[in-house]
């Protein structure tokens, strides 16, 4: 299910992110980018350095890396992907 109405969603266009690694980790692998700040991090596969990020922020919105036609966008807060 891809959710259309979330209230989650930061303004367009997302912020960029800020390194090519996970800021916590360093890994390359399976990254996510904060919609809101470009913070980035691992995924919950990982070291959910993503996920903490969003704990500690309250940034819900994530998109997966590298930022593509196929990327997706998630968010936290309604535990759904967003169009």
């Amino acid at each position: 299910m891809r959710s259309e109405e979330c209230r989650h969603r930061p303004a367009q266009p997302h912020a960029a992110p800020s390194v090519e690694q996970c800021q916590r980790c360093g890994t390359e692998w399976s990254l996510r980018v904060c919609a809101t700040c470009g913070h980035v991090g691992c995924c919950e596969s990982g070291g959910a350095h993503a996920l903490r990020h969003v704990k500690e922020t309250g940034h819900p919105v994530i998109l997966s890396l590298p930022l593509t036609e196929h990327s997706f966008v998630w968010c936290y807060a309604c535990d759904d992907y967003l169009r």
